[in-house]
This record gives structure tokens, sequence and C-alpha cells, in this order.
């Protein structure tokens, strides 16, 4: 099944696709998924917090997940059975939210609403029986981006501490243009849905001003101080443009001595988490993610 996948996304992959024009296009056809009923609606701060709680098991352990879509697409509702999914798996609570997207709301708005979300989710944490002590985030594609950089402010404001963080095939740079120095943005930039042009497109509508491409929480691979991070999972996708800058960041950060575990998913493509036909690489994934985050395999 998975060939005949990638023989249509290679065929769709050949349509010069504009997301600059489109994007709206792509957020309708997501609203029309149902908002997974097993998740419970939460309003703190003039902010809406989603809670997606493992079936039959009360926890105190909590993630805080960031959904991908290039910062301009992507919802809790498209998400909420991979959330839902998670939180079984993991028996853990997984907190989630609808942040601010480009081209209304350019960088740095979304990182900074997402910043002053979690700062919320930990001043109510006593609240709402969260331990603080077991806090981590997640996120794929920008999300991860989002998270990785929330995780690098909060190690300089000190004004909370993630456990661990969790990234799936994250954007951690903005020059796609040194393709030398990331070999996966030109071998699988043009085949596998997620291309060049349109990372290009999701990077002019996100970051608009030239000045925030170098900024570390758009591109925190360019961050030179990176000591003192959470525990970090990096997986990425072989199949995906942003396979080298994921590995390339894992590195990174075990230059700074931080603990880093790092997996490549073979013959999978970006957004490979939150898509059904990747059921067994996903079962597979979660099992990753159990280790990771220390609980029993079952």
């Amino acid at each position: 099944m998975n060939n005949k996948f990638l023989k249509l996304i290679n065929y769709l992959s050949e349509y010069d696709f504009n997301m600059k024009d489109n994007y709206e296009i792509y957020r309708a056809l997501q609203e029309k998924k149902t908002l997974s009923k097993k998740s419970q609606k939460i309003i703190e701060d003039n902010i809406t917090f989603y809670l997606f709680s493992p079936k039959k098991y009360k926890t105190n352990k909590t993630i805080i997940y960031l959904h991908g879509g290039g910062w301009t697409i992507g919802s809790v509702k498209y998400y909420s059975f991979t959330l839902g999914t998670l939180a079984n798996e993991l028996k853990r609570n997984i907190i989630t939210f609808d942040y601010p997207l480009a081209p209304e709301h350019p960088y740095p708005e979304g990182i900074k609403y997402c910043y002053e979300a979690i700062k919320t989710i930990f001043k109510k944490a006593k609240e709402y029986q969260i331990d603080t002590k077991d806090i981590m985030i997640m996120g794929d594609s920008a999300g991860a981006n989002l998270a990785t950089s929330i995780c690098i402010k909060a190690k300089e404001t000190k004004d909370f501490k993630i456990k661990k963080e969790i990234l799936l095939y994250p954007i951690v740079q903005t020059n796609f243009k040194n393709n030398k120095k990331f070999k996966s943005i030109e071998e699988n930039g043009y085949n596998y849905f997620l291309t060049k042009k349109m990372i290009k497109d999701y990077l002019e509508l996100y970051l608009v001003k030239k000045e925030n491409y170098k900024s570390i929480y758009a591109s925190p691979l360019n961050a030179k101080w990176l000591f003192n991070m959470p525990e970090t999972l990096i997986i990425t996708a072989d199949l995906d443009p942003l396979r080298d800058e994921g590995y390339a960041y894992a590195k990174k950060l075990r230059r700074y001595f931080n603990q880093v575990t790092y997996y490549n998913m073979k013959n999978v493509i970006h957004g490979f988490f939150n898509n059904p036909f990747y059921f067994k690489e996903n079962h597979h994934v979660i099992k990753i993610i159990k280790k990771f985050v220390g609980d029993k395999i079952e």
C-alpha cells in the first residue's frame, strides 16, 4: 500500500502548487474533520486548551503538543485523532491549543502566543493536578520548530522548565539555498509532496521580514549557546527535504552536552505521523516515544 501511496504522492508533486495563494483551501479542507469527543475544552487567560486524557487511566503526567502545518495551516481538530491515540498509548495527558497562523499573524506572533499559553499551563498546574516536574513538549514540523524554540527561550528566561522535548521531522533552519550542506533538500525536494517551493512559500508567509530568517526562534540551528536543553528525541523521515537539518540539530545539541536520541524512519515522507497510510511505521514511532519518556512497552 505504501508503494502505491508514494506513486500517488510523486504524481501530485509534479503540479506546481502555490501555497501562498491556496493556503485557505487547505484550511477549509482540514476544518471538515470533526474534533474528537474525547477531548475536554478548558479556557484559561483567554486561551482555549484541549485536553486529551488516556482511557481508564488517571495521571498527572503531561505532554504539551504543538501541531505542524508550516505555521500557516493545521489545527487541533485536524490532529485530534492522533492526539487521542498518543494519550492512550503513552498513558499521559496531552494538552494542546490552536495558535495564531500566518500570514494573518506572522512571526513572532505564533511563538509569543505559544510561550504565553505554556506559561499559563505551568501557572494553573496545581489547579488541574499537573506534575510540573514531568511536563514534556512535543511537536511535528513547524510545531517542532516552535517547541524547541520555546525550550531555548525558557532556558534563558527561566519562566518554566520542560523535562523532555520530542521533535518529529522538525524544520530548524531557514536557508534552503545552501543545498550542499543539507543534501536531502535536493534529494527529496521535488517528488514527495513537501517540495522546496512549498517550504519557500511557508517561510515567506510566516517570516515576512528578511531579518527574521536569522532569528534563533525561527532557525534554532543558528543558536550558539545550546547548553542545558531538555533531553531530546528527534525523529526524521527519510524521504523528507528536512531530514538532514534534523540530524544536524541532533548533532549540535550533542556538541553542547545534551542528551539526544535520534532516529531516521525509512521509506516515509514528511508528515507521516498524522497519516493513516503509515499505520505500522507510526506504531513503531510510538514504541520509540514510549521508551524515550520512560514507559514500559506493552
